[in-house]
């Protein structure tokens, strides 16, 4: 029995059939793996708990088995499969709580990229976080930016250092098609629940289309530019050219798909017709009642500026609002 096994062999990992059997995490007592795809399994379930209280199977699906599986009806019954070879019987919901997206960028060295750069070049919600230089070769391998708990976080990374490490350098080279030079990954990890992508919560719907849609608004969350130091305004900052790689990649895997996906799904009612003309008439009313000889949107915010209440204050309580509305 499982139950019985040592931590020690568990750790290292015991065979069975098709399978190998290890230890698990976070309150999940051992994982059955297939590769690379795995599901974590506990004793912790509403029958031994309480309704409501148990946890349910988590698997991690990795890009080997999406490579092989796309996403769609093909993946789903992958997944199946693999769940009924290892005991997991009916159709139980699946619902995903995770979905990373990747670029290969075959030729892009990451000890090229400029870091102050990307400290003064990225425009987004979030920034550089953090960065990871080998102590060994004193190379750049990762950057980091935004934080892993919140609803996007990106990797920038050396994918040939990681594959070596790794112990799988001749899988992602066939992967790569024979490929041998330097590989930089840029890579997301999106939380859909935490994030609003209600359209990917369900595992059911998941499709290539969804991805791609995801992927193109993904390239547009956040990007590297070329700082202008004549333009206040960053949004208008040209991308800069690992970026603009970034952006042709994604135009071709596309194929023609260039919609963004919403963060707000489509059960969001949020935005009526009354409510922007109630917007557009508090507007106006304030631009005329603010400077009644002279009425225009500059004059009004250089008036509540006066009082304190600037297009600073403003943007800041827009922000503020903003990290409610993407949680509610």
């Amino acid at each position: 029995m499982i139950k019985d096994m040592e931590p020690r062999r568990l750790k290292s990992g015991i065979p069975s059939g098709d399978f190998v059997v290890k230890g698990g995490v976070g309150g999940y007592k051992v994982s059955v793996w297939s590769h690379d795809i795995r599901a974590f399994m506990t004793d912790q379930v509403d029958e031994n708990i309480g309704d409501g209280l148990g946890m349910g199977t988590w698997i991690q699906i990795g890009p080997k088995f999406l490579l092989d599986h796309p996403p769609g009806y093909e993946l789903r019954e992958a997944v199946r499969d693999f769940l009924q070879q290892i005991g997991v019987r009916g159709d139980w919901p699946i619902r995903i709580t995770r979905i990373d997206v990747a670029i290969d960028l075959l030729g892009m060295d990451m000890d090229d990229q400029d870091i102050q750069l990307w400290r003064e070049g990225w425009v987004g919600r979030s920034g550089v976080s953090s960065i990871y230089i080998n102590p060994r070769t004193g190379m750049l391998e990762t950057i980091n930016i935004g934080s892993r708990k919140s609803a996007i976080f990106l990797r920038i990374y050396d994918k040939v250092a990681q594959a070596v490490a790794e112990g799988d350098i001749e899988y992602w080279r066939d992967v790569w098609n024979g490929y041998s030079g330097p590989v930089t990954r840029v890579e997301w990890e999106v939380k859909p629940k935490r994030g609003g992508f209600k359209e990917f919560e369900e595992f059911n719907h998941l499709c290539e289309l969804l991805v791609v849609s995801l992927l193109n608004y993904l390239v547009e969350w956040g990007r590297a530019c070329n700082p202008n130091r004549d333009d206040m305004n960053n949004r208008r900052w040209e991308a800069s050219e690992f970026w603009k790689q970034v952006l042709s990649v994604a135009e071709d895997w596309g194929n023609g798909i260039n919609w963004p996906t919403s963060r707000m799904g489509k059960e969001f009612k949020g935005i009526s017709e009354s409510y922007l003309r109630g917007v557009a008439g508090t507007v106006s009313g304030a631009m005329a009642r603010l400077n009644p000889e002279n009425p225009s949107l500059f004059n009004m915010l250089s008036n509540l500026d006066e009082y304190g209440l600037g297009l600073r204050k403003i943007q800041k309580d827009a922000e503020s609002k903003a990290e409610i509305i993407i949680r509610s």
